[in-house]
């Protein structure tokens, strides 16, 4: 068992890693850029188990998210140091479908048990020209946000995070303000530790970690990147975000 972090920290990051294959050199880069963080808990959207690190304990959201299964592609992964208790809720829907919402409680090296959720909320074009057909830009993604408030307002209270591709910035930048109202509502009461600029340079996240406002970044601390390119290869069309919390 791995020992306790003696100030209590606990690591957290997240990437949307594009549906790079482990195998593949673009995926070998992120598979080594996820472990060297040696993260406590991650997060990967559109990806595969096989990205993450070898030592760990693994939940995902299953193949269903309204698109033609495929093999081993997963909207949403979770992996920790530690095992997980699995949360099953009602889930399922078209509007909330189950293959895009991953929870569990973990045990993280600070000792504290946190309860994590997994996400990939919709991009603005869901189903709007592939999958069902039968959408107008934004309407998935607000019919997933409205059904996770229901969700969030039963399950999430204390020692929580959710992470994940939340496909929009934090301050608004480029969607309506319906929609951007709609995020801040379904996340009330959670604290976007990736918001804002991240970088020198004003990079600005989609990816996103949130938590209740029992958690926080460390003292000192700032929210850390994995990349989109290295090596003059291209390795999402996200860059990660990670960071130290207690």
């Amino acid at each position: 068992m791995a020992k306790n972090s003696k100030d209590g920290t606990i690591r957290i990051g997240t990437w949307n890693t594009w549906w790079r294959e482990p195998n593949s050199a673009e995926g070998q880069i992120i598979s080594n850029e996820l472990a060297k963080t040696k993260c406590d808990i991650l997060c990967v959207t559109e990806g595969f188990a096989g990205i993450l690190p070898s030592v760990g304990h693994v939940i995902d959201a299953g193949p269903n998210w309204g698109y033609p299964i495929d093999p081993g592609k997963r909207k949403v992964l979770l992996w920790s140091k530690r095992p997980w208790t699995p949360h099953t809720h009602a889930l399922g829907s078209k509007a909330f479908p189950e293959g895009r919402f991953v929870a569990g409680s973990t045990e993280t090296s600070s000792g504290a048990c946190v309860t994590v959720v997994g996400v990939c909320i919709p991009w603005d074009g869901a189903h709007v020209k592939s999958g069902y057909k039968d959408r107008e830009l934004w309407d998935d993604h607000l019919a997933w946000l409205a059904g996770f408030q229901k969700l969030r307002c039963r399950f999430f209270k204390s020692r929580s995070v959710i992470l994940g591709d939340f496909n929009q910035r934090i301050p608004n930048k480029r969607v309506p303000n319906r929609v951007h109202g709609a995020l801040l509502r379904a996340f009330d009461g959670f604290k976007f530790a990736t918001k804002g600029k991240l970088t020198a340079d004003g990079l600005t996240a989609i990816d996103h970690i949130a938590h209740t406002k029992d958690l926080a970044l460390r003292p000192n601390s700032s929210i850390q990147i994995w990349p989109k390119d290295a090596n003059g290869l291209k390795l999402s069309d996200h860059f990660g975000v990670w960071g130290n919390f207690s």
